[in-house]
C-alpha cells in the first residue's frame, strides 16, 4: 500500500422523517491525483451494508438514505478504496430516541376543555328540555 492518501468525511447527516427513523448521509472521498476511488462500502451500524463501486473518479460525493426499523443509537461508516490499494474511512452515530410528540402535551388541555363544553351543553339540553315539560 502506498502512503494512505485516500480521505473520507461526512459532509451531511439528516433527519429525513418521523417514523420510521430515516436519515441521509452525505459523503466525500477523494484520493490523490493519478489515483482513482474504486469502491464505497456503507456500513449502516444495524447490520445493513451496500458496496457501490466507481471508476476513474479522484473525487466522489454520495448521498445515501437509511431507515432504522427500532430506536437505538447506530454506528454508520463509510470506507472508500483506490486502484492503489488506499482505504480510508468516516464514522458518525446516529441516536433515535423517541419523544412524545409536541402537539399531543399541547392538546391535552384543549381536549379537556372541549370535554367539559361538550358535558355542559348536554346537561344544559337535558335541563332545558325537562324544563318545558314541566317536570
Amino acid at each position: 500500500m502506498l502512503g494512505n492518501s485516500l480521505q473520507v468525511a461526512f459532509d451531511s447527516i439528516q433527519l429525513t422523517t418521523p417514523l420510521p427513523q430515516a436519515y441521509s448521509f452525505g459523503i466525500v472521498a477523494k484520493t490523490a491525483p493519478g489515483q482513482w476511488i474504486t469502491q464505497l462500502v456503507w456500513l449502516f451500524g444495524d447490520g445493513a451494508a451496500l458496496s457501490v463501486p466507481y471508476c476513474c473518479q479522484s473525487q466522489v460525493s454520495e448521498v445515501r438514505y437509511h431507515a432504522y426499523a427500532q430506536q437505538g443509537s447506530y454506528t454508520v461508516m463509510i470506507v472508500a478504496f483506490d486502484n492503489v490499494g488506499n482505504s480510508g474511512n468516516a464514522i458518525v452515530t446516529v441516536n433515535w430516541t423517541v419523544h412524545a410528540p409536541e402537539y399531543l402535551a399541547a392538546g391535552l388541555p384543549m381536549i379537556a376543555s372541549l370535554f367539559l363544553v361538550m358535558v355542559a351543553v348536554a346537561f344544559w339540553k337535558g335541563r332545558s328540555s325537562r324544563l318545558m315539560l314541566g317536570h
